[in-house]
């Protein structure tokens, strides 16, 4: 809840969750992760001060899923893939991903 000076904005999030990670022994490992969250949000949602309070998401039911996979290619190179999805209602999925290789020392 945001102060009446400030605007007066006032949001509330319930969010329900399911993750599973999975390793193997030297190889690496799979993380898995999916959400559902419930927004209601009362001021300006395009607003810097709705952003945050929302987190980024729209008010209404929004979907959160992500998979990444994490392995050590050498003694001392790590590879991770991640991709990571969302859905609001009335707006299209987005879709972001990345891959990063790291060398260790």
């Amino acid at each position: 809840k945001n102060s009446i000076e400030f605007g007066s904005e006032k949001g509330s999030n319930y969010q329900f969750s399911i993750n599973t990670k999975y390793n193997q022994t030297q190889k690496g490992s799979f993380i898995g992760e999916f959400k559902t969250v419930l927004i209601n949000f009362n001021g300006n949602v395009n607003s810097a001060v709705g952003f945050e309070m929302m987190e980024g998401l729209k008010p209404g039911v929004n979907h959160i899923w992500s998979v990444g996979y994490q392995r050590l290619l050498s003694k001392n190179l790590q590879l991770s893939i991640q991709y990571a999805g969302r859905k609001s209602e009335q707006l299209r999925i987005i879709h972001t991903g990345g891959m990063e290789l790291r060398a260790l020392f």
